[in-house]
């Protein structure tokens, strides 16, 4: 009954991260009305959450190692719920950008040791069931914050897409605090504030490189960052093979299972993303649907994909879970070649549904299974090291996303009007549209081949046995 609570606990940030990722998006044109701010100020709310979770999570699952997984997530929920009620109150776009930032310090606190604590409180052979019921909440915390988004910024506005996360943060820091229970083993060492400074450094540094080439395209400026990411990254490897209690401890690098399902979490993250990002557009710069309509032609997608989540987290534990991960990676391929076959200007919007449910369902196969590996043969007193790595991979396969969709759309249109599109404020004049089109199976192409990498990591993990 107490580790039911807990793993409830556990699931009830997930859907509070999943509520407040499509909420944002959904109330990006009334922040900009409400603050008199502009689209390139105000998207800095979504970038900044973005960059803070990939620079934070592998030091904050580390430090769930060293102090304990379940005080740095409750940490995490109470950041998160005080960092949500001052995003509700801003009273401009600077204080919008601060308060997103200490929302997503107590995201990362929270996502980066989820993992782990999942992973402590259910043996190998219940992973999948347990993995594959924080994918399915996650998506139904997709669909509550469509559902709910264009409700509330209508009836309510949109500081109370914040403020409804307060209540959810402060129930469960108390639920936390009574029914969390320190599994993991504790090692009576420091915290490597230096090895912390430079990969958080070096992080930031690559992650802005990609949004800025997202933004305006290449230029020296963006060289420089992402050489000075490499300089710094060579830095910390260097620094960390003489430390005595690494961040990343090198035996989890050399550990196969984790490297290559960690591997493939990235350029899924990379190829799924992008192909969410350049949906979005083409429903609202296609085909002229406000944000709302157009997030509701995708939620049987989200709500498959909750169905089937559950299912594909059994078959994990009852089956070989790098078969049933391999599979959904497979189907995400075919709805990949499938949209760059059937995306038109006149495409009937039912088969775009149908399509992005079958990527649905592939996803959430994939992340069932996937999860289970990563953490499969981690040893207990790295767990958290484990879950914040593969967090920081899976949020630089967000960015990389972001960069993917809309550097393919500006090869057809300017750029601030693919920023407009994916904001809701725009859709394309007639001359744009077949240029763009014609971009877009580009980018799905990209997103296959990338995809295509990621299952055969995948796959290849067949000749190593879990």
């Amino acid at each position: 009954m107490k580790r039911g609570i807990a793993f409830s606990i556990i699931l009830l940030s997930s859907l509070m991260v999943a509520l407040d990722s499509t909420i944002l998006v959904l109330a990006l044109p009334a922040i900009m009305a409400d603050l008199k701010a502009p689209l390139d100020l105000v998207v800095w709310s979504i970038i900044s959450y973005i960059l803070v979770v990939t620079v934070l999570s592998t030091q904050m699952g580390r430090l769930g190692d060293l102090r304990g997984r379940p005080a740095v997530f409750r940490a995490g929920m109470l950041v998160f719920g005080i960092g949500s009620a001052l995003v509700g109150a801003s009273s401009n776009v600077a204080e919008l950008v601060a308060f997103r930032v200490l929302q997503a310090v107590g995201g990362a606190m929270m996502t980066a040791v989820s993992m782990a604590l999942i992973s402590d409180y259910f043996p190998p052979e219940r992973r999948g069931w347990a993995f594959g019921w924080s994918s399915a909440v996650w998506n139904l915390g997709a669909v509550a914050g469509i559902l709910a988004g264009g409700l509330i910024t209508t009836f309510l506005g949109w500081r109370w897409n914040f403020y409804i996360n307060v209540p959810i943060a402060a129930a469960g820091f108390a639920l936390g605090r009574k029914y969390l229970e320190d599994l993991g083993e504790r090692m009576q060492r420091s915290f490597d504030v230096m090895g912390s400074l430079m990969l958080g450094s070096s992080l930031a540094l690559y992650s802005l490189a990609g949004l800025d080439l997202a933004a305006s395209g290449f230029s020296a400026a963006i060289l420089a960052e992402a050489l000075a990411g490499t300089l710094l990254l060579a830095a910390f490897a260097f620094v960390e093979s003489r430390a005595a209690e690494p961040i990343i401890p090198p035996g989890l690098v050399k550990t196969r299972m984790f490297t290559l399902s960690a591997l493939s979490s990235m350029l899924q993250t990379t190829a799924n993303y992008a192909t969410l990002f350049l949906l979005t557009m083409y429903l609202q710069g296609v085909r002229g649907l406000d944000p709302f309509s157009a997030s509701l032609w995708l939620v049987p997608g989200y709500l498959l994909g909750s169905l089937v989540a559950s299912t594909g987290g059994r078959l994990a534990d009852r089956h070989d879970p790098r078969v049933v991960a391999s599979t959904g990676l497979s189907l995400q391929i075919a709805a990949y070649l499938l949209f760059r076959s059937i995306l038109n200007v006149d495409t009937p919007l039912y088969l775009v549904t149908a399509v992005a449910a079958l990527n649905g369902v592939g996803a959430s196969l994939f992340f069932a299974s996937n999860g289970k590996l990563i953490m499969w043969d981690v040893p207990r007193r790295w767990y958290g090291a484990a879950s914040g790595a593969s967090r920081t991979l899976g949020n630089i396969g967000m960015v990389l996303s972001f960069s993917i969709a809309i550097a393919a759309s500006s090869t057809a249109i300017p750029r601030y009007i693919a920023f407009e599109i994916f904001a809701g404020l725009t859709s394309l004049e007639p001359q744009y549209m077949q240029p763009f089109i014609a971009s877009l199976h580009a980018a799905f192409t990209a997103s296959a081949v990338i995809m295509a990498l990621a299952a055969a990591l995948s796959w290849s993990r067949l000749r190593h046995s879990p």
